[in-house]
């Protein structure tokens, strides 16, 4: 086949090949570009469960339009081969690189599977179970982004006809759910199931039930659970062993019931990785304890040996003890703000990359979902790009409107500007819907259980997620709100105009008042339900470990305005300010150090992406590019 014309398709190479066919390398003589072309097997060719059961492979798959899944082009039969086209993906399967590189680092395999739960839960919503998902079937492209493959054994929920033959159980042994094994009704959770294998796998460098035979093989799906990894591998917390747990149980009621579960799960433990990762486990201290009990006669021998030899230098030690101490004292009194605990080179070693201008608008917004990006701005500016930030397309507003802020709400985008307007944006830039929902400016989204807006005259909107129908709040102030953000169902915080934090804890029935500066506060932001920071005019700073009851004032080297603050995890931080400054903490944001001074123009809002890729966005088309 290789070196082969099919109509308009230049068979390049074989890229692998499976029990229902081969897939070839090919380029598009049209179109110009490289496509993969899935060919079955002629000796299938006669076999009309096989032909369908490959039909309905490219109709599913043509039928799953996301990011994160392998497009499906079209459908080709000739003389010389019957088949489907689709996207080809120039990467490494996830097996590609068990076996290459043994194990996989745990946050680069949570980040990975991450990006596959956000394709599986949106294919379950369409109705499809995949059915066989495993290492093979995953694939990363050279960006990092993720590709589901092969959904030629996927199953619609919706659709009643089975091309399964009587005794044939669908899916790869190691990677099989009990119900799968069993033969009973499949759900959602067959993918999670495997899904669960998978990443115990990808940390571990086999699948959990590796054994000599499949009757072994098919026990353990049934009755086993997997072995704990943090008791081998010291640098997986048992937080990681609890989320395979909820993948894999034999009680289904323990496990998690869909693919939103799972990710939130991950998601959370991502952000929570730093205060786990060498934190000693229930585990490591038994052993601990056994290893101290079993040396403890060898250990007193050495100890009074050691307990000698200190007596001997104890004296001397101490005649400089007291100069060493008395300049370790005079060096903890110093302003910490003054000491550089950080190193900038270490968060940004690459000198930053600006991006072309598209355009000479104030840029206020950023955001990702899936693999595209988008920002906003001054003079009706929308822009969205699929590859990187290397191309951009503008979204036609056809509206005078200066936008603020921007969300990602239910796979797709929520923005908002002046005059009250609202815009609703697919993941793939269409404007899906304009609402006007109020006559005031709006400057700020916050996305959590529910939706809130706030804008000028101390308007406060709320609505569902599911159905943007905004209620107003009645507002604490009548001064400009700039920023809100939801902490819990109950529990929310906005300020502005007047440096005072507005804190309800019931939907915004009743406020509490804090003042803290008579200066506004343009930002919130929370790490998690407890600590939390909010900045603005002439670089105030105020944080909280409370929830928003009571603000410390932090040092910021800086009389500028601080336009954003976010984290990435537990302990690092970013800001930038109108003077484009960027500051950066790596201690919870108890410290912040200078990492660039002066870029050209206020920089306005922070971006960072799963591959550790840091965006700036600010005035002037403003547009910078680093890693961390």
């Amino acid at each position: 086949m290789v070196g082969k014309k099919i109509l308009n398709y230049q068979v390049i190479s074989l890229l692998g090949e499976g029990g229902m066919g081969s897939v070839y390398k090919a380029f598009d003589i049209q179109l110009q570009r490289y496509v993969a072309i899935k060919i079955i097997h002629p000796k299938l060719l006669k076999d009309p469960i096989a032909i369908e059961r490959f039909r309905v492979e490219a109709i599913n798959q043509a039928k799953l339009n996301h990011p994160n899944i392998v497009t499906v082009y079209g459908f080709i039969e000739t003389r010389e081969a019957t088949g489907f086209v689709m996207e080809y993906v120039d990467g490494s399967t996830i097996s590609q690189l068990i076996e290459t590189y043994g194990r996989l680092d745990l946050i680069y395999s949570l980040r990975v599977i991450q990006q596959v739960l956000i394709a599986i839960e949106y294919a379950h919503n369409l109705g499809f179970v995949h059915r066989d998902l495993k290492p093979s079937n995953i694939i990363i492209d050279t960006n990092g982004i993720v590709k589901i493959m092969d959904f030629g054994i996927s199953k619609s929920l919706k659709e009643n006809h089975n091309l399964t033959r009587v005794g044939f159980n669908v899916g790869t042994i190691h990677y099989m759910s009990p119900e799968q094994i069993k033969g009973l009704e499949l759900s959602p959770r067959t993918d999670l199931y495997s899904i669960g294998i998978t990443l115990f796998e990808m940390l571990s460098g086999t699948p959990p039930f590796n054994f000599k035979s499949d009757y072994e093989i098919y026990e353990a799906h049934l009755k086993m659970i997997p072995k704990k990894l943090s008791l081998s591998l010291q640098e997986i917390p048992e937080e990681v062993d609890e989320l395979i747990l909820s993948a894999l149980n034999k009680s289904t009621k323990k496990n998690f019931l869909t693919a939103y579960e799972f990710r939130t799960s991950i998601e959370h433990l991502i952000f929570n990785l730093p205060l786990l990762v060498g934190k000693p486990s229930a585990n490591n201290v038994q052993n601990q304890r056994n290893l101290k009990h079993k040396n403890r006669s060898s250990n007193f021998i050495i100890g009074f040996v050691v307990l000698l030899t200190l007596l001997i230098v104890g004296a001397a030690y101490f005649l400089v003890d007291k100069f060493i101490l008395r300049e370790r004292l005079s060096s903890l009194s110093e302003d910490r703000t003054k000491i550089n605990y950080l190193n900038s080179d270490t968060f940004f070693p690459e000198p930053w990359e600006e991006l072309d201008n598209i355009t000479t608008s104030n840029i206020s917004g950023i955001t990702n979902l899936n693999s595209y990006l988008f920002l906003l701005g001054s003079g009706s500016s929308i822009y969205y790009s699929s590859d990187n930030g290397k191309n951009w397309i503008k979204v036609n507003v056809n509206k005078d409107i200066d936008f603020n802020d921007i969300e990602v709400l239910n796979e797709n985008l929520l923005a908002v500007g002046t005059g009250g307007n609202l815009i609703l944006i697919s993941s793939t830039g269409r404007i899906i819907q304009f609402q006007k929902v109020t006559e005031e400016n709006l400057f700020s989204i916050s996305i959590k259980n529910h939706i809130y807006l706030c804008g000028s005259n101390g308007v406060i909107l709320k609505s569902d997620k599911h159905r943007l129908n905004f209620q107003k709040i009645k507002a604490p102030t009548s001064s400009t709100l700039y920023d809100i953000c939801e902490i819990d169902d109950n529990t929310f915080l906005t300020t502005g105009w007047d440096g005072t934090i507005y804190k309800s804890n019931d939907n915004g029935i009743n406020f509490n008042r804090i003042k803290l500066s008579n200066n506004y506060l343009k930002r919130l932001y929370f790490i998690n339900e407890f600590l939390g920071f909010t900045g603005g005019f002439e670089g105030n700073l105020f944080r909280t470990s409370d929830g928003g009851d009571s603000w410390n004032k932090i040092n910021l080297d800086t009389k500028a305005t601080i336009n954003d603050i976010i984290f990435v995890n537990q302990k690092t931080g970013f800001i930038v300010t109108s003077e484009g400054d960027l500051f950066v903490s790596d201690n919870s944001g108890s410290d912040w150090l200078i990492a660039k001074k002066g870029f050209n123009n206020s920089l306005n809002k922070i971006l960072v992406l799963n591959n550790g890729t840091i965006i700036l966005v600010g005035n002037n088309g403003t547009i910078l590019k680093n890693k961390i």
